[in-house]
């Protein structure tokens, strides 16, 4: 994979953003979590591929969505 990796989500927890992952993944999206510890606030970044990041953004603004 070229591609540079890119934030698509970032969520205030692990659980979540492992939802996020196995939906992108479930559409074919190679998709992974990087957790940073910043400032004692715990964030969990859900990267992609560059080449991926429209689509992926796309999946989680139509799942957020539903859940509304």
């Amino acid at each position: 994979m070229s591609d540079k990796l890119v934030t698509a989500a970032v969520f205030d927890n692990r659980p979540e953003a492992a939802v996020c992952i196995s939906m992108l993944q479930a559409y074919g999206i190679y998709a992974f979590s990087a957790h940073l510890d910043t400032s004692g606030q715990s964030l969990t970044h859900v990267q992609v591929a560059d080449s991926d990041l429209e689509a992926a953004k796309g999946l989680i603004a139509s799942t957020s969505e539903e859940s509304d």
